[in-house]
Order: structure tokens, then sequence, then C-alpha cells
């Protein structure tokens, strides 16, 4: 396993800054960015978030929405409640090999296959609700130029009003945890995406934390300098509501061959590179894990 122990931070800030996206490619890859008539919104390009919306030139109605899961369109009321049928998807991937998709991971089915799973609800991230959003600010810069680096991963439900974060990580450059815990999601939990996030309504039923509290403390912790390392950080920082200037991704850095929207799953990278295992107790992804995972890829990144 690699470790990243006795890291000169300092000089590590300064390696860093290569790979520290650009406005324009942050814009690219789905970020949210601020928008420039209202302080509290963002903008987001989100033709390469999502290969269901990314197919979808259709403009909807706004009692309308595309479901993340199975691309259907669907309708809700005014409470944001799906309407209609289940929801029939994979959860797991088919992908492209050189001409042909592969089965999907979840069930070895055909590409063409109905889905395998059945939910009962439609769901989205809804990608028009983008209102909410903080963003970090200026702050005095250190004498040896180290604004910070830090690594994020949060974990998200669906809930009516779109995607929301259930769990927030923060790790140091050194992969020590300095900020983890649960979120009470603000609206109507549609699916709390137990599979992956591993997280349930039980684990919530004491948490207060709310989604205002985790802002203050990452505002007071980062400057906009500060270096936010994660894998596919732009969801992340969408769940969060948080706009920051200073963003290095792990999914940019270590890009899949055929480039956007395909993206190469962290668990790869780390057994690729840091020939380690990630994510192997069936009980969904695990926040710290992830967040130092793509720290120890960026250490790794700079010594090779």
């Amino acid at each position: 396993m690699y470790s990243s122990k006795s890291v000169d931070e300092a000089a590590l800030f300064r390696q860093m800054q290569p790979y520290v996206l650009t406005t324009q490619r942050q814009e690219l890859n789905g970020f949210p960015r601020p928008d420039p008539y209202n302080k509290d919104k963002a903008i987001i390009n989100s033709k390469n978030i999502s290969q269901s919306r990314s197919n979808s030139s259709v403009r909807l109605a706004s009692d309308k929405r595309i479901c993340d899961r199975c691309s259907a369109i669907y309708q809700i009321d005014y409470r944001g409640m799906p309407l209609g049928g289940d929801c029939s998807y994979h959860w797991g991937r088919s992908y492209q090999r050189r001409g042909y998709k592969t089965p999907y991971t979840c069930c070895n089915r055909d590409s063409n296959s109905a889905g395998c799973t059945v939910n009962k609800w439609h769901i989205s991230e809804n990608l028009d609700n983008l209102r909410g959003f903080v963003r970090t600010v200026e702050k005095p810069q250190p004498a040896d130029g180290n604004c910070g680096i830090y690594a994020l991963d949060c974990e998200m439900c669906y809930t009516t009003e779109g995607g929301e974060a259930l769990r927030v990580t923060v790790v140091s450059s050194d992969c020590k945890t300095v900020y983890d815990t649960l979120i009470k999601p603000i609206n109507p939990v549609l699916d709390y995406n137990t599979r992956f996030s591993g997280i349930t309504e039980n684990d919530l039923t004491n948490c207060n934390t709310t989604m205002k509290d985790v802002q203050t403390f990452l505002l007071d912790t980062f400057s906009d300098k500060t270096i936010l390392i994660g894998h596919s950080l732009d969801g992340d920082l969408r769940a969060l509501r948080l706009i920051h200037d200073t963003v290095i991704d792990t999914s940019v850095v270590f890009p899949h061959s055929q480039g956007l929207p395909f993206k190469r799953a962290l668990k790869t990278l780390c057994q690729e590179y840091l020939h380690k295992t990630i994510q192997i107790d069936g009980g969904g992804h695990n926040c710290v894990e992830d967040a130092k995972s793509c720290m120890e890829l960026m250490i790794w990144k700079i010594n090779h």
C-alpha cells in the first residue's frame, strides 16, 4: 500500500499547481461556477456529467425531469414527487469496448436488456435547482505560499429537489481526517442510494448537522486558493452547494482513454497505481477511504 507520510506540504502545494483545473476545464467537467447575476446561484455545464442527460436535447417543461438511472422523462407534482410508474434500471455499468458494449456488471446481461432492478421512484440530480450555493473567499496568504491541500469526498442521496449530500469527509495532505459528518437532508428523500452510499435512513435518526453547518465549516477551513482534491469532484461540490476555484480532479489527471463523458473508476486507479483495493466490503463507498485514496493518487503522481 502507498504511504504519504513525511509530506512537505509547502513543496507539495507548489508541485500540485500544474494539475489545478483551469476555469475552462472546470466548466467542461461540470463544476459549479458562479452566476454573475445571482450570488447564491451556480451555473453548470451538464454536457459531460451524465450520458443520459447529454444524449437528450429535449427542452423539458418545469414539471418534467430525466431519470438519472433509466433515462425516462417523467413528471413531478408541485412537491417534486415523481408521478407515474416504477423505474427499471441497471445499477452496474456497461462499457464500450472497440465497437461493442460489454454486459452490465450488475447482472451480466446484454447491454440492450431491460433493467435488472426496480425502484419505486424515478430520480434526478435536477441540475435546474442551482440555488443555495456558497463560494470560498480570498484570505491572507501564508508566508510560505501554502494555502492548504485537502481531499474531499461525499455521499449523496436523491430527494424531491434533486441530489443532496448525506455525508462529507475532508482529509489533510498527510491523510488524516479533519472533518467527517453525516448531513440531515433538506428535502424529502426518495432514495438513500444505500448500495453506493452505505447510508440508511436509520443512520440519520439522530443527525442534526445541516448543510449550512457544513458550508460554514468549509468556508472557515478553506480559502479560494486552498487545493481541493477529489474523484469526479464536480459531483461532490454540486451536492455540497460549494463553488471553489482551486480544484484537482483525479478523474481528469488520470483520464479515460475515450475521453469525456467516460471516466475511470477510483477503484481501478487505486489498483493500478497504488496497488491497493478499495470498496470491497459490499456496504457502499467509504468517504474516508475514498478521500485518502485521492490524496495518495496525487502524491503518487507528483513522485512519479
